[in-house]
């Protein structure tokens, strides 16, 4: 008999169903959840293709062709160098100098490699493994430590083309954009040729673009001259060129310096032994700029004008008008580099004591004490008191705030002074300050050997050589030159006595020794720098004849009425002052200055080269010959005559010394066949000034720097033992006393025009008496 089955439980049997269901469910689930991710997993790359795609066509901005690409221009600055090549400043909008493989030390090369992409080598433009370690690293972890994953190509086309903003959409925007453009810049170039675009290109920080700004900006030499460490150094920088600034940060950029080194060891481009030795060494910068440091800045200025004025009319070879900033010209100056530097160092020097020697003469005292309208009107003008308009205060509340105490740092030549100073404190500490303009021309050709219009360019960026002053003596000559061209003879003695111009409101001229014996010669009235002789002889011409002759020779202000110009009453700049003694110099002939030899394209090709141009005459060759004879005697024993006993300049040199009234202004202008040089010193104002002639003279504050650039000057161009060369009958008629005393004759004389003198007669243009209206010799 069959057993009967036993019929499970309805209740087993449900859960047994619901238990199947439950894995079909979860199957079901699992099935839709894969399928859902597969979905999202097209979709996304649906999306990121699509997007890669937009951005590849251009939806975001175009990118580059293999074809632009392969041209690729880098903004190159302009140089400004000295005739003997020295780079004296740079013209640009960023900061670049483009170098070769070749150039470029080895040592920097895998610095680069070893810390910015160690696999360069190996990838063609995409570092899929750096890729990886970003995205789970830094995205997803959040840890930065990981770095970038950029490798060198992708940097160099953001270096190349910028990353521009997109909002949210910023970041994968361009790096997609780098990612596409590193793939054709490795299909077009080969590595080192990516190594050598990426370090001129990078930026070093300071608006100071390549490795050959970034040598010469913090180690002042060529990227060859590089030590491995100094290279270190620069590669450290490219992380975060600020913060890790050598000179900004010294502390962090060392860090960053050793990790590199570290770096190269782990990459095996050094050993360990010599990463730690180099770890051990301290930071030692070598910093230039030459933004703020130009050796040359105040003629670099001037240059930069007339190079605009050149390349006006000319186009580069594809059309396009050359551009400053960008080209990479190369400019050759007049500038020689060696008697620049002289000038510079001699005047820093001097002006640095005399400096303090100003600020003791004034003490706690302003030189402008009695005019305060004056500093007032100074204040007025500055930037600061326009911006305080502009903001809507009162100028009486301008004011108040103009006393009120805040840290300033103060340019002075003897260094900087930081402290709490009010602008007013500010203002007067500026005005106080002594100015020069100095320069040297060759005054066969007009090219500008030297220039320094002040003392810091950019605390006082003025330019003095320009600046048309009173030029007192050193006028002088040009009385004489006008004697001398109306055949008068430098024998031809006339009286220093004191005399007054009934005709002028009964002006009379002073010496400045307050001497009045005798009778001077051309040559000792020049020596001696006698006022009364020399009006004398301009009364026996015209201030008109003076004017002219004055223009002709390079002055180009219009002279003041009055016997008393040709004392110097006048004014001119020092640039002018050189162009007249120039005529002196090369036998008498005007020469137009010029600073500019010649330019050229970054690719060596001659844009411009300076052509000599005639000259005019303008003196007779033999009244050259004259005034130099003359002008060398002042410079032997006058008003020059230190340049010898102090300064021990045993060549021969010609010049004059001028001191204006009440000592506010300060010339000498030296001078041989080869060289001319003029100076001028002084304040901004005629205000400021030493108020005795022991400090302010033209021998105390102008000569020392022509004395001290002489010497100092270590070339031999300018040398000369002699250079002047009179013949018989030049050396007869410069034969004579420079003084003598007056004679019995001459006594009577000067007796009988006394008497016959009319004290009430203003009419008289010359002041002569009636005994020379009578008596006197006519000209012929």
């Amino acid at each position: 008999m069959k057993p009967k089955k036993r019929k499970s439980s309805p209740r087993k049997g449900k859960a047994k169903r619901t238990q199947r269901r439950g894995k079909t469910q979860k199957k079901s689930k699992f099935r839709r959840f894969l399928l859902l991710f597969v979905k999202l997993g097209f979709l996304g790359f649906f999306v990121l293709a699509l997007f890669v795609s937009s951005v590849y066509l251009g939806f975001w901005g175009p990118i580059p062709s293999a074809q632009d690409l392969s041209r690729i221009e880098q903004a190159k600055a302009t140089q400004i160098r000295s005739v003997e090549g020295e780079l004296l400043a740079k013209i640009y909008s960023q900061n670049r100098d483009p170098l070769s493989f070749e150039e470029m030390p080895q040592h920097l090369r895998d610095a680069l490699t070893s810390t910015e992409d160690e696999r360069f080598y190996e990838h063609n433009g995409i570092d899929y493994r750096s890729l990886v370690r970003v995205v789970f690293k830094t995205i997803l972890m959040g840890d930065r430590s990981s770095g970038g994953g950029s490798t060198i190509s992708q940097q160099l086309a953001k270096n190349l083309f910028g990353r521009p903003d997109f909002s949210w959409f910023s970041m994968p925007v361009n790096k997609v954009k780098e990612i596409i453009i590193a793939r054709r810049i490795e299909s077009i170039y080969t590595k080192d040729e990516i190594i050598t675009l990426y370090l001129n290109t990078v930026s070093f920080s300071e608006n100071t673009f390549g490795v050959a700004a970034g040598s010469l900006r913090f180690f002042n030499r060529l990227p060859q001259q590089l030590k491995l460490e100094e290279s270190a150094v620069l590669i450290g920088l490219l992380k975060a060129n600020t913060y890790y600034n050598p000179r900004l940060n010294p502390e962090p950029a060392l860090k960053r310096r050793n990790t590199v080194l570290a770096q190269m060891a782990r990459s095996a481009k050094i050993s360990v032994a010599e990463k730690d030795s180099l770890q051990a060494l301290p930071l030692q910068l070598s910093y230039r700029n030459l933004d703020r440091e130009s050796p040359a800045a105040y003629f670099s200025s001037q240059v930069k004008g007339e190079l605009q004025k050149i390349l006006a009319d000319k186009l580069r070879p594809d059309g396009r008008e050359w551009q400053i900033e960008t080209d990479g010209l190369i400019v050759t100056t007049t500038l020689e580099a060696k008697l620049h530097n002289a000038l510079r160092d001699a005047a820093f020097a001097h002006l640095s004591q005399l400096q303090k020697k100003f600020d003791q003469h004034w003490s706690s005292a302003n030189p402008w004490s009695s005019n305060q309208v004056f500093f007032d009107q100074k204040l007025a003008q500055t930037p600061w008191f326009k911006r305080m308009l502009a903001q809507g205060l009162s100028e009486e509340e301008i004011f108040a705030e103009a006393k009120k105490t805040r840290p300033m740092r103060l340019y002075h030549p003897a260094g900087f002074i930081e402290k709490k100073l009010s602008i007013e404190d500010s203002l007067s500490h500026y005005l106080k300050l002594l100015r020069i303009g100095s320069v040297a021309l060759d005054p066969q050709t007009g090219a500008v050997r030297a220039w320094l219009g002040g003392s810091n360019f950019r605390y006082l960026p003025y330019d003095n050589v320009l600046a048309v002053k009173p030029t007192a003596s050193t006028f002088k000559p040009l009385v004489y030159a006008l004697a001398l061209e109306n055949n008068e003879e430098p024998c031809t003695y006339l009286s220093a006595e004191r005399q007054e111009y009934p005709g002028y409101d009964n002006w009379s001229p002073r010496n400045y020794d307050d001497k009045y014996e005798g009778y001077f010669s051309m040559t000792g009235a020049l020596k001696k720098s006698i006022n009364t002789v020399t009006v004398e002889w301009l009364m026996k011409y015209s201030e008109e004849e003076l004017a002219i002759l004055a223009r002709k020779m390079g002055i180009e202000n219009k002279l003041p009425e009055g016997p008393s110009i040709a004392l110097g009453t006048g004014s001119a700049s020092p640039l002018e002052m050189a162009i007249v003694y120039a005529c002196f110099a090369n036998g008498g002939y005007k020469v137009e200055p010029y600073l500019i030899e010649e330019v050229r394209s970054s690719k060596g090709d001659i844009i411009y080269r300076h052509l000599p141009k005639s000259k005019e005459r303008v003196l007779k060759e033999n009244t050259a010959t004259l005034m130099n004879y003359m002008l060398q005697q002042v410079v032997k024993d006058g008003t020059a005559g230190s340049l010898s006993w102090r300064y021990g300049i045993k060549d021969e040199w010609a010049g004059k010394t001028g001191t204006s009234q009440n000592y506010a202004d300060a010339w000498f202008v030296g001078y041989n066949d080869a060289l001319v040089m003029s100076t001028w010193m002084g304040g901004e104002n005629s205000l400021i000034r030493f108020r005795s002639g022991a400090l302010g003279s033209g021998s105390a504050m102008a000569l020392p720097v022509f004395g001290a650039t002489i010497r100092d000057y270590k070339g031999s161009a300018y040398r000369r033992n002699q250079w002047l060369d009179l013949d018989s009958n030049q050396r007869e008629i410069l034969a004579c006393a420079d003084w003598r005393e007056a004679n019995v004759g001459e006594k009577l004389m000067d007796l009988l025009d006394r008497i016959g003198d009319d004290p009430d007669d203003d009419t008289k243009e010359g002041g002569d008496s009636w005994w020379n209206r009578i008596f006197k010799k006519k000209k012929d």
